[in-house]
């Protein structure tokens, strides 16, 4: 080590040697705003995006050169880290699908058979339904067959690698975070709710308590079949005792929800560095929220997906929330303030942008605890 005696000597040192030792994997500056972000002591919190392209996308690992993405062990870090979550696992994903793939014939010709005789058919067509029937098992076959030749492999995997250009820009407002499960109501009935509540093994003919056989019989006489004159017999009985019955509504979870996330930037370029930044982060982020198209343009390839982290002082902040893996789903670009101005050269003097990204992943509270979401 050098020796080094004042301060400033040792803070110079440190920044050289130092700085953004925890991004040592990744081309950091390349697409960053403003200048002086990371250095600059009130621009030492800032939020990173990084890249992560569909292999065999013309982006893609297998189409570029291998320097524009992490190296090996970095990638099996970062597989690891988002395999961790709720999110099926590319692997699990691909031998799934090739497991619906192997037995496709099989569901196509019970799915058939099962419309086939389920279509209007009756006992006394059986000689028809027979018929639909073994039409289907040979439909089946014939799809087995052709599927058999398939292979997912023939499409390509869907997995990402990570490039090493991040894009880092400031903190702009304040980090939000919402989190959202869904609960509904649902009514049990009577008859549910009088089993609960006695004993286990109750069975109805064996209830003696007036109410509860009252509340029993007016929950019978609610059957459609039942009737009276046109009307339900429950009708009758609630309006000649004017009482209803209780349903016994309960509260059921039904599902969480995906967490959305929204960044707001206004672009004041003071250098024409910054103004090449700029241009170059908007073009990034639309080239990577959108598909790509197949060679044959018969399919769609998924578009990137991104992985956000806040920082401070070139260390993940771990008093913000994480991020589960992201799509970028919306993105508005204006160009000027209240008006439209340009540099002499034709470059806006002001630019907004607004991202709003969707996580991949559903919360659940072993993500929380593990991952810090």
């Amino acid at each position: 080590m050098a020796n080094l005696g004042t301060a400033s000597e040792i803070e110079e040192y440190i920044k050289k040697n130092f700085k953004n030792q925890y991004l040592t994997d990744y081309n950091v500056g390349a697409l960053e705003y403003p200048d002086g972000l990371r250095e600059k002591p009130d621009l030492q919190n800032y939020v990173a995006f990084f890249i992560n392209t569909r292999d065999k996308a013309k982006t893609g690992k297998n189409n570029e050169q291998r320097s524009f993405f992490v190296s090996d062990a970095k990638q099996k870090e970062i597989n690891t880290l988002n395999d961790r979550g709720s999110r099926l696992t590319q692997d699990k994903i691909i031998e799934g699908g090739q497991n619906v793939l192997d037995n496709a014939g099989t569901i196509a010709a019970g799915t058939a058979a099962a419309f086939a005789i389920g279509n209007g058919s009756k006992i006394k067509d059986w000689q028809s339904t027979l018929l639909k029937t073994i039409a289907a098992g040979v439909a089946g076959a014939a799809i087995s067959e052709i599927v058999q030749a398939q292979k997912l492999s023939d499409f390509g995997s869907g997995s990402t690698s990570r490039l090493t250009d991040v894009i880092t820009l400031h903190v702009s407002e304040k980090p939000v975070v919402q989190y959202g499960v869904n609960y509904t109501n649902k009514d049990i009935g009577a008859i549910a709710g009088i089993l609960i509540q006695s004993s286990a093994k109750t069975k109805l003919e064996t209830i003696t308590d007036s109410e509860t056989r009252a509340r029993a019989l007016a929950e019978i006489a609610k059957i459609p079949a039942l009737k009276s004159g046109g009307g339900i017999i429950s009708d009758l009985l609630e309006l000649s005792t004017r009482a209803k019955t209780n349903p016994f509504r309960e509260v059921l979870f039904e599902s969480v929800n995906y967490r959305t996330f929204q960044f707001n930037y206004r672009f004041l370029p003071k250098t024409p560095n910054e103004t090449t930044q700029i241009k170059n982060i908007i073009r990034i982020f639309k080239q990577h929220m959108h598909p790509e198209l197949s060679a044959e343009k018969l399919f769609y390839l998924y578009p990137s997906e991104f992985d956000i982290k806040y920082y401070y002082k070139d260390k993940e902040n771990d008093y913000l929330h994480k991020f589960a893996r992201c799509a970028l789903t919306d993105m508005v670009v204006d160009y000027g303030g209240d008006q439209f101005v340009t540099f002499p050269d034709g470059a806006p003097i002001e630019i907004g942008m607004s991202l709003k990204f969707q996580e991949l992943e559903q919360m659940t509270s072993e993500g929380i605890n593990q991952n810090g979401y």
